[in-house]
């Protein structure tokens, strides 16, 4: 256990629980509308050291000849497998459920990147569609 009681203490799963349970309901109190569970924590955690570890990850493989990158996984191995052995997975197909996340978060990142107005075909206005002669010219 990593999180201490008000005794120095190993929390108890249900005492973890409650501390999460009244944040809540104080935040709901307040008018905060936000909820956060242990699990959520812990998803949030395997997420953004995946996504962490993946870009440091990549950027040095980028930078290297072959054999360089053959010494670099041996020594440093592979972020999805580092992240299962901290999270206390038996496979790596239960961590790389987190995986979709990750798409999920480049996706959103990629078109919030697009340009306004590149998603319509040439021609398109508010108005709807413009003449030819008039998109030629």
């Amino acid at each position: 256990m990593v999180w201490l009681n008000q005794w120095g203490l190993p929390m108890t799963m249900s005492g973890w629980k409650q501390v999460f349970a009244d944040a809540n309901a104080r935040c709901r109190a307040q008018g905060v509308d936000v909820g956060a569970t242990p699990h959520m924590l812990r998803h949030s955690y395997a997420v953004i050291t995946l996504e962490l570890l993946w870009r440091g990850h990549l950027q040095a493989l980028g930078e290297m000849n072959e054999r360089q990158r053959l010494t670099y996984q041996r020594v440093f191995g592979d972020p999805l497998n580092w992240v299962r052995i901290r999270l206390g997975h038996r496979s790596a197909t239960t961590t790389a459920l987190y995986l979709h996340t990750l798409q999920e978060l480049e996706m959103r990142t990629r078109l919030e990147l697009v340009p306004e107005g590149a998603w319509e075909p040439v021609g398109f206005s508010e108005e709807g569609w413009l003449e030819r002669s008039a998109v030629a010219a």
